[in-house]
């Protein structure tokens, strides 16, 4: 009798310990995940900023990647505004804007890129980001611009 009641609370913990990981799940992989827009055979998502390298003035130069698919037959014109997080009551700062163009002759996967250096807008570090916007050109017609995806923040010291 005594092992049957411990095989019973030993299903019912495991069982309990299982619900509360399967849980958990959907809450990690959603915080892992970045913005991602599908439109018109073309699916975009900025990326988290990376240090590049440090340009002759000694400033570091930040890597702005996003990651592009497309099917055979499409253009996308891109377009990333490259931001410094502030908060509270402050507007975040607009640091720069690229456009990047491309035609896809065969269903691809490339990254895209900018390389900006890191401004000096504040005391202390940078939080920066990037948002995108982007629209696609097939046989002719164009479709309307998608709504801005956000890059996460990521914080670089100077």
């Amino acid at each position: 009798m005594a092992l049957r009641l411990t095989r019973t609370r030993t299903r019912g913990l495991r069982a309990v310990g299982i619900a509360l990981a399967a849980a958990a799940l959907p809450l990690t992989v959603a915080a892992s995940a970045s913005a991602t827009t599908t439109s018109s055979g073309c699916t975009v998502s900025p990326l988290r900023p990376v240090y590049d390298h440090h340009n002759a003035a000694g400033v570091k130069v930040i890597r702005y990647n996003v990651t592009v698919t497309c099917d055979a037959g499409r253009s996308i014109e891109l377009d990333r505004h490259v931001h410094e997080e502030d908060g509270g009551l402050n507007n975040d700062d607009h640091i720069s804007t690229t456009t990047h163009n491309r035609y896809f002759a065969s269903t691809d996967t490339v990254t895209m890129w900018a390389e900006v250096s890191l401004p000096d807008t504040e005391i202390g570090d940078e939080e920066m980001y990037q948002q995108v916007s982007f629209r696609v050109s097939s046989n002719g017609v164009t479709s309307p611009w998608t709504a801005w995806e956000l890059s996460p923040v990521q914080q670089f010291s100077k």
